[in-house]
């Protein structure tokens, strides 16, 4: 039996990330799945844990409001409340999650490649040539 379910909806607060004491990257979010029509409406909170660097992409990449498509599993914990008493919370642990594109447009920011790709082409080594103060350098 598989526990595996995919979620869609909208991320409630920009995801949190924080790190264990191993040093693991922890994000922490919650999406809200909101189906039915007019007065029948409902809306469903799941709160998402992921880890590593799926957590530390998702909170570079994803903030309050984006449309996301989120697959992972539930895990049930349990606690023990102020009064004394056993509780029992559910956790969506993230195993992959990205952009959902049914509603809106998303770009990636490939700065980063960009850069990467310039750096990889120059020459080493190569210097620019010297410039009289008063010369333009192009």
């Amino acid at each position: 039996m598989s526990n595996h379910i995919t979620v869609e909806g909208k991320i409630g607060q920009d995801p949190e990330l924080r790190f264990s004491t191993s040093g693991m990257a922890v994000a922490e979010f919650s999406v809200a799945d909101t189906y039915g029509k007019d007065d029948k409406k409902k809306t469903t909170w799941h709160n998402c844990t992921a880890f590593g660097s799926l957590a530390e992409n998702i909170v570079a990449s994803l903030k309050k409001g984006n449309t996301v498509i989120v697959t992972g599993r539930y895990e049930q914990d349990e606690y023990t409340k102020k009064d004394g008493t056993k509780g029992k919370s559910i956790k969506f642990i993230v195993d992959a999650c990205g952009p959902s594109l049914r509603w809106d447009v998303w770009l990636k920011d490939r700065t980063a490649d960009t850069i990467k790709e310039v750096f990889a082409g120059a020459k080493v080594g190569r210097q620019m040539p010297a410039v009289e103060a008063d010369e333009e350098p192009f």
